[in-house]
């Protein structure tokens, strides 16, 4: 019968002589080094430059400050051991169209008017399986 090891335990993986401690906290390391904060960066930046050609175009004539595709913005910041990305879809509150033209709506007179479901189209196109 073996007896229990004791101290620190060492897995090996690889085929050669690549050893690491299991008790490092590698990933913690790594999660917030610089590279993965540009890869985050990288990935929501080009998620929101999907989502804006997506968006529907406004009627507006004479400005675009309330248009869908000038409210899509991507953030990065760290959330505990990593970073996290975000695509915020309407900051300005004057602007409240987007999920409107996302799900649908029922005009004034009653009539129902279609989704366009760009912003779903697009985080399912952007998905990992």
């Amino acid at each position: 019968m073996a007896t229990p090891r004791r101290g620190k335990q060492y897995s090996r993986y690889g085929t050669k002589d690549f050893t690491f401690e299991t008790d490092m906290g590698f990933e913690s390391k790594l999660m917030k080094s610089g590279e993965v904060r540009a890869l985050v960066v990288t990935q929501t930046g080009q998620m929101a430059g999907n989502m804006i050609k997506a968006a529907p175009r406004g009627p507006h004539v004479t400005t675009d400050a309330y248009s869908i595709k000038k409210n899509i913005h991507p953030y990065v910041e760290q959330v505990g051991e990593g970073w996290v990305g975000y695509v915020v879809v309407e900051e300005n509150d004057r602007a409240r169209h987007a999920m409107l033209q996302e799900r649908g709506y029922r005009d004034p007179a009653g009539k129902r008017h279609a989704g366009r479901f760009y912003l779903r189209a697009v985080l399912q196109s952007e998905r990992v399986e």
